[in-house]
């Protein structure tokens, strides 16, 4: 083949994939546009399938330009020169595409699939360990600038709301703006002016999430410095309403955890939206904001760009995780990163029943979930490659005798099939052994809590032991053991049969017929692991989870489509009683 007609079928496979790459930004587009109506309409079953669509999207699209390019290009469709020549051309129309780090990440993508790449390739991938700087966002168009000097609170407040997308929606303006003028109001008189509100910037796009909307900005003083500023709004039954104000730096972490569902931003400039959001969640990383925003693949990009520059910065390996070992995967990290690696065994430990397809369909299940603060965001990454010299010896052998199906070991490298990776935690059972009375006494309570919040998104975990919950840097207890749950409403809970006789009791088997779906909650008492002080916090404030009725109470809930919403945040205490029924009243936020 000519040079002239290889450049011709590169620049036609170019084509091919931005072609994808437009209509997977538009998709993803029109399905964040229905959030808007979704929340006014207080269509939460909508929002939800918009929420599974939209994270369908990017495997849809990508799979038809694969499917074309592999008709069109035949054999070529794995040929090395082809995607160095395509890379070349595409680098050469990024400044005519929107945010161009997707592009790349796209691009990738369908590199990837049809060259077979195992590890990485910086001759056909965009790999750039070396991050590029984000654009500024701009006043006026990606942001709203509010001056707060020589005006009142009142007069501050009500221009916000004005400005927003509820602004023709908000049932009481007037006593929305009384509430939250004692967060926007300036210090006293006899402060430092340099702490006084100078102005406030809000970003032009609401964010949307599950049965919450929110207006995220940021104050910022006369020295310039900036505070996180989210500006809840609810819908409820008798209208739309401010909330919740988050002020803090804790809040907003909270608020854009990677234990929650991804939110519905409709804008065109995504790159712009990361750099306004990046100063106010400095301990986020980059590709945690990609993610939490829906574009879960190109965070995924970044996730792996912040592994290759960890690893050159402090030659640090891999290691096999603290805690006790789990039945169904092998799970190690570097210890001085904090994500984790989770890899299927080949065989699992008695008594567990599952099988590797059921746990593969347990993290997909999870993935179009709503996580509700208390499950982890968990990528799935393919085709891994590292240096042997990554892995402790002793993690090799675990690899070796426990994985084979997954991972191929030689001399020089180890590549991974599938891995799932997720932000590290400290195990629960291993946080309450070294933690202070206090904390453990905290820790106790969230995790009854986190129980019941799990229980409400129609989500039961299965094994409540205390091995498979963790403590995230915040505090929050959350659970990472997927390969057990399922949905809440097919469980059967029942009470325990009398026994018919003493020797009944001593029996080792159940004196009574146990179906693969029934759960006996009074049985929990034995199973959660706690004792003395610790059982005696946990049983005072959740004994309820010990008895069927908040079981049963809680599906029928569900069955009956009332939603039911934990909030990310501390409610205004003057917040309306008569919000949606059976919505929780539970607050995320707490300052344990």
């Amino acid at each position: 083949m000519t040079a002239s007609s290889s450049q011709i079928m590169a620049e036609e496979t170019v084509a091919t994939i931005l072609d994808g790459y437009r209509a997977y930004r538009a998709h993803f587009q029109e399905i964040t546009l229905r959030a808007m109506d979704r929340f006014v309409s207080g269509d939460w079953t909508g929002m939800q399938a918009d929420t599974v669509e939209r994270l369908d999207a990017y495997q849809k699209i990508l799979q038809q330009v694969v499917t074309a390019l592999a008709a069109s290009l035949g054999p070529r469709s794995a040929d090395h020169a082809l995607w160095i020549d395509a890379k070349t051309a595409f680098t050469s129309k990024l400044d005519r595409v929107s945010d161009p780090d997707l592009a790349e990440t796209f691009f990738n993508s369908v590199t990837r699939r049809l060259g077979n790449i195992i590890g990485a390739d910086p001759h056909r991938e965009f790999l750039h360990e070396d991050p590029r700087p984000l654009p500024a966002p701009r006043a006026g168009r990606d942001f709203i600038s509010f001056p707060a000097e020589d005006r009142s609170p009142e007069a501050l407040c009500a221009d916000i709301l004005e400005a927003s997308v509820f602004r023709r929606h908000f049932r009481d303006v007037h006593r929305d703006v009384r509430r939250m003028v004692p967060y926007l109001s300036d210090p006293p008189p006899e402060a430092s002016t340099r702490h006084r509100i100078h102005r406030v910037d809000l970003l032009v796009p609401a964010f949307f999430r599950g049965m919450g909307a929110y207006l995220i900005g940021r104050t910022v003083t006369a020295d310039g410095h900036c505070r996180p500023l989210a500006i809840a709004v609810i819908n409820d039954r008798d209208g739309i309403t401010v909330d919740g104000i988050i002020h803090d730096t804790r809040g907003i972490r909270l608020l854009f955890s990677y234990t929650h569902s991804y939110f519905h931003v409709s804008t065109d400039r995504i790159m712009e939206l990361v750099a306004f959001l990046h100063p106010l969640l400095p301990h986020r990383r980059l590709a945690e904001l990609f993610i939490s925003l829906g574009f879960n693949r190109h965070g995924k990009t970044e996730l792996y760009r912040d592994l290759a520059r960890h690893q050159n910065a402090c030659r640090d390996i891999f290691k096999i995780s603290p805690g006790t070992p789990g039945m169904v995967m092998a799970v190690f990290n570097m210890p001085s990163d904090d994500l984790v690696f989770k890899i299927i065994r080949d065989r699992f430990a008695q008594p567990k029943r599952t099988t590797r397809r059921e746990v593969i369909a347990k993290y997909d299940y999870i993935f179009r979930h709503d996580r509700t603060g208390r499950l982890p965001d968990t990528q799935s990454f393919e085709h891994l490659s590292f240096d042997r010299g990554c892995f402790h010896p002793e993690l090799i052998r675990v690899l070796e005798t426990t994985t084979k199906r997954s991972v191929a070991i030689d001399a020089a490298r180890v590549i991974i099939a599938r891995a799932y990776v997720e932000r590290r935690v400290q195990p629960l059972d291993l946080y309450l052994a070294e933690a202070t009375a206090a904390a453990a006494r905290s820790a106790v309570i969230d995790f009854g809590q986190a129980i019941k919040d799990l229980a409400y998104s129609n989500i039961f975990p299965g094994d409540m032991l205390l091995k498979n919950f963790g403590v995230t840097d915040l505090g929050r207890v959350i659970f990472y053991d997927f390969d057990e749950i399922c949905p809440l409403t097919e469980c059967r809970f029942r009470r325990k049969p009398a026994a018919a006789s003493y020797e009944d009791e001593l029996a080792s088997e159940p004196w009574y017929f146990v179906g693969d779906n029934d759960i006996f909650p009074e049985e929990f008492e034995h199973f959660l692991g706690l004792t003395g002080d610790l059982k005696d916090v946990f049983m005072s404030h959740h004994k309820d989870l010990l008895s069927v009725d908040f079981w049963r109470r809680t599906q029928d809930r569900i069955q009956a489509g009332v939603p039911m919403h934990v909030f990310p945040y501390r409610r205004l205490e003057s917040a309306p009683s008569n919000s949606v029924p059976g919505t929780t009243v539970h607050n995320e936020y707490s300052d344990h």
